[in-house]
């Protein structure tokens, strides 16, 4: 699924955006760093997601991760399936009697498998999966 020149586009751009729904269909957008491919059919990257990506990937793990390149507007799109998230990184001085709730605390890292690979385009383009 995931080619060589797929991981050359992604390791260029260094971020990617993961779209989640809770379990009412309610959608999510969040960014994340240092998407990696360590297997043809998986997905790992990182970030300091809030409390509505880690809520709503409980309630439903299929997301959808996209790189672009905004000069171009083209990219790809990953349909996966979160299945595995955890803490990477606690935020160091955190005073919760001063900050809030729901500033992200932790990073954590989320595990995808893929199920489609699509390409992302601001053009025309079909929603067919990549060969």
């Amino acid at each position: 699924m995931v080619t060589d020149s797929i991981r050359s586009f992604a390791a260029s751009l260094g971020h990617a955006f993961v779209a989640s729904t809770d379990s009412e269909g309610n959608p999510h957008l969040a960014a994340g760093r240092d998407i990696r491919f360590p297997e043809a059919t998986r997905l790992v990257f990182e970030a300091w997601f809030c409390a509505t990506t880690l809520r709503n990937i409980q309630a439903n793990p299929h997301i959808a991760v996209t790189i672009v390149d905004p000069a171009t507007g083209k990219g790809y799109q990953f349909l996966a399936r979160v299945e595995k998230n955890e803490e990477t990184a606690l935020l160091d001085g955190y005073a919760p009697e001063l900050e809030p709730l729901e500033l992200p605390q932790a990073q954590w890292r989320l595990e995808a498998r893929i199920e489609q690979v699509l390409a992302f385009s601001a053009e025309a383009h079909s929603d067919r999966p990549l060969g």
